[in-house]
């Protein structure tokens, strides 16, 4: 249960996350649109800060309303990299190589979080033929290392052979773009003057305008400080009020900042604000919730885009690649674990802390499907209906746990969906027992929403879709 709404200032904090920054937009057309809740201050970092840049256009809630579903276009448009990420010059001189194709795929579908189990879903599979989409386990632990260890080496063979007579060039070119594999150019450019991108433009003069304080977390290289970006670009310290002193305080381009913001250390390259160089502030504050205590807020509404806790993965991931090693330790355990901290803020007798979190992993930090992002958007609609319910504890519990497997079972479905669409257009025939279980998983869904409804919670629009049709596939 919410505690009532404290007298003064109402802040948004948004979290960073990539593309599961779609959680956040579900969370904040309920907040806005539904609950007509704006606020005061806005602090963000990463996908949060591009998210907090458009929102910060608005000051009613008719214009906040608008803004959210800019932001919703704006993660949608994401999920075609190649046109809102600029490949780094010694990526490009790989173009065409099964190596250059592997870099590609670890940077999008690689990050996708294992699918949840039927059981998270409301599965019983003792009682139900669940078909076998997996390929058959080797009869020993041992076998099953040895076969994979094997795969590796010859994949990695013919990575190698295919980009032979690449490798002189892209190690040149490594040497000058070599601080990360991606850029934000593109992306730039679209959030200065639109385009085909889908991305809405943004008028750093609408920010700047009285009635909202925003607060963009960014980290200085030189200086290994957390700063933040204020919205008429001047840089603050980690008080997020203090302006730096000298030059290195500015002003710089609002704009430039909330990219600063977004530029995840190793994937995107630095971006020189004043008299340093900057990248993610997720490296220090992932959840800027520090930052409105510091400006005085005494409602604050924390919008996490990662789970707060991490589900056990029984990967073998002493057999298994660098980049899920990477993506296991320090993107979510590590990122886990700094969220829950960054949240821990002892907060003034008078303020208040609502967070709005996901149990369920639904997309990955690149994603490029929007049907996923859909999902998991819905996800975040409905989970921050849950968290800013009122009434019987017992029942608020239930409704949540039912609303974790509701998601659960539209991401099993869209799987399913593809595993069926890909046996058909292989021209097999599609496994009975597949759509068993996806009529199931349908079902679940149905009366998961019809119970919502009995009980008088809110559901969103066009819900019905969810189980009356397949879900969203391809672009």
């Amino acid at each position: 249960m919410t505690e009532p709404a404290p007298e003064g200032p109402t802040a948004f904090v948004l979290a960073g996350g990539g593309t599961k920054g779609s959680f956040e937009v579900g969370a904040l057309q309920y907040l806005v649109g539904t609950e007509r809740i704006i606020p005061d201050i806005i602090t963000a970092t990463s996908a949060g800060a591009i998210a907090a840049s458009v929102l910060a256009q608005a000051r009613t809630v008719d214009e906040f309303t608008r803004r959210v579903q800019e932001v919703e276009d704006d993660i949608l448009a994401m999920t075609r990299t190649e046109q809102i990420f600029g490949e780094q010059s010694w990526l490009r001189a790989l173009e065409g190589t099964a190596l250059g194709g592997e870099i590609r795929f670890a940077l999008t579908e690689g990050t996708r979080p294992p699918r949840p189990t039927l059981e998270a879903a409301g599965i019983d599979e003792a009682h139900m033929k669940v078909p076998d989409v997996a390929p058959a386990t080797p009869r020993s632990p041992q076998r099953a290392a040895k076969k994979a260890r094997r795969r590796r080496r010859r994949r990695l063979q013919r990575m190698l052979a295919g980009a032979a007579f690449r490798l002189p060039r892209a190690r040149r070119k490594f040497r000058t773009s070599g601080s990360a594999v991606l850029n934000l150019r593109p992306l730039a450019e679209a959030i200065r003057h639109g385009g085909e991108t889908g991305i809405h433009p943004v008028d750093p003069a609408l920010v700047a305008r009285p009635g909202l304080e925003v607060r963009l977390a960014v980290t200085a290289l030189r200086a290994g400080v957390l700063r933040y970006i204020t919205q008429d670009g001047t840089i603050v310290e980690e008080d997020a009020v203090t302006p730096v002193p000298g030059a290195a305080g500015g002003p710089v381009d609002f704009l430039e900042g909330a990219l600063a913001s977004a530029s995840v250390p190793l994937v995107f390259p630095p971006r020189a604000l004043a008299d340093d160089d900057y990248v993610d502030g997720g490296v220090l504050q992932v959840v800027p919730v520090r930052a409105a205590v510091h400006l005085g807020a005494t409602r604050i509404i924390a919008v996490v885009a990662i789970p707060l806790r991490i589900d056990r993965d029984e990967r073998n991931y002493s057999d298994d690649n660098a980049a899920n090693v990477g993506l296991r330790a320090l993107g979510a355990i590590a990122m886990a674990d700094r969220q829950r901290e960054n949240l821990a803020v002892v907060l003034p007798a008078a303020a208040s802390l609502t967070t709005i979190d996901p149990v369920i992993d639904v997309v990955g930090y690149f994603e490029v499907q929007p049907g996923l992002l859909r999902i998991n958007k819905d996800y975040g609609w409905m989970r921050a209906a849950d968290v800013m319910a009122e009434g019987d504890a017992t029942l608020l519990a239930e409704i949540a746990g039912e609303t974790h497997r509701l998601t659960a079972a539209r991401l099993q479905a869209w799987h399913l969906e593809e595993s069926i669409w890909e046996s058909s257009r292989a021209g097999d025939h599609a496994d009975p027992g597949a759509l068993s279980l996806l009529r199931e998983l349908k079902r679940q869904v149905h009366e998961i929403v019809d119970r919502r409804k009995q009980l008088g919670f809110p559901v969103p629009d066009g819900c019905e879709a969810w189980w009356t049709g397949y879900e969203v596939h391809g672009h």
